[in-house]
């Protein structure tokens, strides 16, 4: 099956509909006595020879690019990405060991419609043959904060997607909860959320992605069903329970469609309650870490394990004691380990002793929990410092206006046109609500200073007695502006684009830029005949041949690099890139830095382009008072002028529209200065991105998490380090809601 889209063919014949009927009209109205009435036949049919060439270049640009890829290549590659993606997901959730806690489940009953093939009880080592004895294979893990749940359908995932991979086999592909669009209506919601899944992180196109889950080549692995709504017992219609209705309507060829499904025990029952629960699907329930795990755990992951003996002692003496329930789940675990196994870089010596943690003022769960939670940031900056100098404290405050926010969403249920803000995940170019609406008002005041820059410096180019060509361009630059800030402020949520140049490496790319290319010189042949015809009535029609041929070759190369360039975003420049996994900095990036890029070599083009035809119709026409010579350097000269500066003016503000994801990211830093309520670093990407590689956070899709919900729920509680809080943490279990 081949893969690729027909609608920006039309787009593109639209393109060369508009240059050659310009051109018609210019011929028109330059022919002697042109009057409204008037009409020149010759130029017309010239005219409209050239528009049906062009189009047809731009369609057969558009069809030459196609991609022959099969559905089943596209799969590979994405099942390749998955699994770089998905180790390092398991790599930043492990931490620096590789040795998962060997966790329990047991197969919990729905109230009805069960999958056939499950077994009473399985462990994580055994859960790929588990799933895969499932007949529909439809899986749901539930389990306590910090069991195991994203580890397990991590190891799920790898499992499935172990080498050799056999042809036709699925793809599963992780996709957090939170991002879900569950605004959408309407028949196959889930198979719009696949693929604008697809090709939002993968880089899949959008046709290819509609193609493949419709083929069912992709299962989606729904990741913390929990984190959709803020109450801890989900209504009917809450945003969870939509998820699990799309679920249940998500078919296969014969039956229900495969899938794999996590969520917090007390939330998913809450939901099943409601008779609202994935049907045909196994549902299995997490067991809690016992003391033989928890010291199978340490003895594989500490150095020295005769250190965590009061530990382990205490966990034995009282299993369902504070410090044992403390410590029950695999997060916990590591998070211990981690605090406690801090060693000094100098002697090498432990800067903590887990003996602590038997201290007696860590008297609830919740008082051990955020104990650890306390020294978790500490230790981590201790053993990876930021490349930026940062300190622990400074990290802590950062992390925690980020949290803060996410907590506000969570809990007022804030949405934003006609979207509810995500209450934990932080995508960069939707950041911007974070600032309020002062990113939007900047960013449209920034575009319009650019157009009356522009228009200033384009004005100042004119002698000072053409008024009316002064009022004419003045108007127009005035209108852009106001579009361009009217523009900016209602599109609430731009979506970035990236340009990808590496097309030009393969032989369907250089193709496409050589047909958009071709066609764009035919059309300016056809130009230059309809000038010819208009000039040489004017001028003479020796003059007017060579100031037509002229015009023609400046016209057509114009045309021939915005259509060759318009091909290519049909074919995949622009906005798609091979398939692989998105860095969630790389967007923002791409969108501002390419798009302004392109801005400004099709303004420059474009301005050169029209230098040329101005500056030598201008020639032509001063040529009987001052000669031809002198004539075309003049005009020349006038007309390059003012081309490049119009040109540079109208691509840099085109740029910047075509770049409002970007721009709203850089407002938004702007706007969290120090000076400011909420403060952020410059280069809050890289505090990201440093924060996911240390464990601190996690990448999810083309966002970030924090590494656990419990470690958000700390500092949006706790906005400044321990030692700067009013109150101290051990006792105090009330600073954090509860498990």
């Amino acid at each position: 099956m081949r893969t690729g889209g027909r609608g920006a063919a039309w787009a593109w014949g639209a393109v060369a509909l508009a240059a050659v009927g310009a051109a018609t009209m210019v011929a028109w109205r330059a022919a002697p006595g042109s009057g409204a009435g008037d009409y020149d036949p010759i130029g017309a049919v010239i005219g409209l020879l050239g528009l049906a060439v062009g189009a047809f270049s731009a369609w057969m640009s558009v069809r030459a690019a196609r991609s022959q890829e099969s559905l089943e290549d596209v799969a590979a590659r994405l099942a390749g990405a998955v699994l770089d993606s998905e180790r390092m997901a398991r790599r930043r959730l492990l931490g620096e060991h590789d040795r998962p806690i060997d966790v329990r489940f047991v197969l919990e009953r729905a109230p009805a419609h069960h999958a056939e093939g499950a077994g009473r009880r399985s462990r994580l080592t055994e859960v790929v043959e588990y799933y895969r004895g499932l007949s529909p294979q439809r899986m749901v893990i539930t389990g306590a904060p910090g069991a195991g749940k994203t580890v397990l359908a991590v190891e799920l995932i790898l499992g499935l997607l172990e080498p050799p991979r056999r042809p036709g086999e699925r793809v599963p592909v992780r996709i957090s909860a939170a991002s879900l669009d569950t605004e959408l209506s309407g028949p196959k919601v889930m198979e719009r959320w696949l693929s604008s899944h697809l090709t939002q992180v993968y880089r899949v196109r959008g046709a290819v992605a509609q193609a493949m889950v419709a083929a069912r080549l992709v299962v989606p692995v729904i990741d913390g069903l929990d984190e959709m709504d803020a109450a801890a017992e989900p209504g009917y219609d809450s945003r969870a329970g939509r998820v699990l209705r799309a679920i249940n309507a998500y078919q296969d060829v014969r039956g229900k469609g495969a899938v794999v499904l996590t969520c917090r025990t007390a939330q998913y029952q809450a939901l099943q309650e409601l008779l609202v629960w994935a049907q045909d699907a196994a549902r299995v329930e997490i067991a809690p870490v016992d003391g033989r795990q928890a010291r199978a755990f340490l003895d594989g992951r500490v150095d020295d394990v005769a250190r965590w003996e009061p530990v382990l002692q205490a966990i034995r003496r009282a299993p369902g004691g504070p410090l044992a329930v403390g410590l029950s789940t695999p997060w916990r675990l590591t998070l211990a380990a981690t605090v406690y196994e801090q060693r000094d870089p100098i002697t090498g010596a432990f800067l903590r002793d887990p003996a602590k943690l038997t201290d007696a003022r860590l008297d609830v769960p919740s008082a051990v929990r955020d104990h650890l939670l306390r020294l978790f940031i500490p230790a981590a900056v201790a053993l990876h410092p930021p490349p930026g100098g940062a300190d622990a404290d400074r990290v802590h405050r950062w992390l925690a206006h980020l949290a803060g926010y996410l907590h506000t969403n969570t809990s007022s249920g804030r949405t934003l046109g006609g979207r509810a803000l995500s209450g934990t995940d932080i995508v960069l170019h939707e950041l911007w609500p974070l600032a309020g609406t002062r990113p939007r008002l900047l960013t449209a005041a920034f575009m319009v200073i650019v157009w009356i820059l522009g228009g200033v410096a384009t004005l100042t180019q004119f002698p000072s007695g053409s008024n009316s060509e002064q009022m004419v361009l003045a108007s127009s630059l005035t209108l852009m502006a106001l579009t361009t800030m009217w523009s900016d402020w209602r599109t609430i949520w731009p979506e970035p684009r990236r340009i990808n140049l590496r097309r030009l490496q393969t032989r369907a790319g250089r193709r496409t830029l050589a047909a958009g290319l071709t066609g764009g010189l035919v059309c300016g042949i056809a130009i230059g005949l309809v000038f010819e015809i208009a000039i040489g009535r004017a001028a003479g029609l020796a003059i007017g041949r060579a100031a037509g041929l002229a015009i023609g070759r400046a016209a057509g190369l114009a045309i021939g690099l915005v259509m060759g360039l318009g091909a290519g975003l049909a074919a995949g420049f622009f906005k798609f890139e091979p398939v692989g996994v998105a860095d969630p900095r790389d967007l923002v990036h791409a969108d501002l830095i390419s798009r302004l890029a392109f801005g400004i070599a099709i303004g420059i083009v474009c301005g050169i382009a029209f230098g040329l035809v101005t500056g030598i119709a201008i020639g032509v026409t001063g040529a009987p008072a001052i000669g031809l010579a002198a004539g075309r350097a003049a005009g020349l000269t006038a007309g390059l002028t003012t081309g490049l500066t119009t040109g540079l003016t109208a691509g840099l503000a085109v740029g910047l529209i075509g770049g409002v994801a970007g721009m709203r990211y850089v407002a938004l830093l702007v706007c969290t200065r120090r000076w400011n309520t909420v403060w952020l670093p410059w280069r809050l990407g890289w505090l990201l991105h440093w924060a996911s590689g240390v464990g601190l956070m996690r990448v999810a899709g083309i966002g970030y998490q924090f590494r656990h919900r419990e470690l958000q729920d700390y500092l949006a509680a706790h906005p400044f380090p321990y030692h700067r809080q009013d109150q101290p943490v051990i006792g105090k279990a009330g600073h954090v809601p509860s498990d």
